[in-house]
């Protein structure tokens, strides 16, 4: 027979199993049906089709009047939830200048610290592509980002987020909004959805820093990373 202590212990494992399906539920209503979605890096398509994590993703852009190439990306996740997939994409001269030091590389190699190193320092065009996939608050963007580059650049980060707050120029970015990051030298440029430079800013060590980011030893997307990586090695493979 049940005792009084059993029935008890049923009925609490019971409400606790409601009150997590109703938390998901809520969750899912707010942030979206793929709100607890994760998983690795998925990035497939052709010359004219890409897609990362089912997102589609430009093969080519053009900023700062320079045409650059898709590399790699992956998702961006913020306790547990899709915030935007990133592409890392740059000048086809950085990739050059690499393969002759990296030569044969592989996305598992040791020293892919030391590559992403390289193509953070480098001089020619190189751009970071977010593309939200809900819609946040333009303050928090910022935030984030401030947070990530204050180790590196110490309080100059406070001027980035400014930069990058003024840039957006609203309190929101929608779902399907695009930010691109791109870097010329010291340069820094920001622009929203189309890629035409709107904002630019110079800070000694800001745009190393920015890629350091995304691929640095503490990068912020480990798919972001291990699909930079992965794109490394397939254009080196094929060139």
């Amino acid at each position: 027979p049940i005792t009084a202590k059993a029935t008890q212990s049923i009925m609490a494992i019971k409400v606790a199993a409601v009150g997590v399906a109703v938390v998901a539920i809520i969750a899912a209503i707010i942030m979206g049906p793929t709100a607890f979605l994760g998983g690795d890096v998925d990035i497939s398509g052709s010359d004219n089709n890409l897609t990362v994590d089912g997102v589609a993703m430009p093969t080519q852009i053009k900023t700062s009047g320079t045409l650059q190439n898709f590399i790699g990306g992956g998702l961006r996740m913020k306790w547990g939830f899709k915030v935007y997939v990133v592409g890392i994409y740059s000048d086809p001269k950085v990739m050059t200048s690499l393969k002759k030091k990296y030569s044969g590389f592989e996305a598992k190699d040791s020293n892919l610290s030391d590559l992403a190193t390289d193509f953070a320092k480098s001089k020619p065009a190189r751009t970071v592509l977010l593309r939200f996939q809900r819609s946040v608050a333009a303050s928090d963007i910022s935030d984030a980002l401030g947070e990530a580059l204050k180790p590196k650049v110490g309080a100059a980060s406070d001027e980035f987020q400014k930069f990058i707050l003024d840039m957006v120029g609203s309190d929101r970015l929608e779902k399907g909004s695009d930010i691109y990051i791109t870097c010329k030298g010291e340069m820094l440029s920001a622009s929203l959805t189309g890629g035409n430079d709107s904002s630019s800013i110079r800070i000694k060590g800001l745009c190393p820093a920015v890629f350091e980011v995304y691929l640095g030893d503490k990068a912020v997307s480990p798919q972001a990373k291990k699909g930079f990586a992965e794109g490394v090695a397939t254009l080196m493979a094929s060139e």
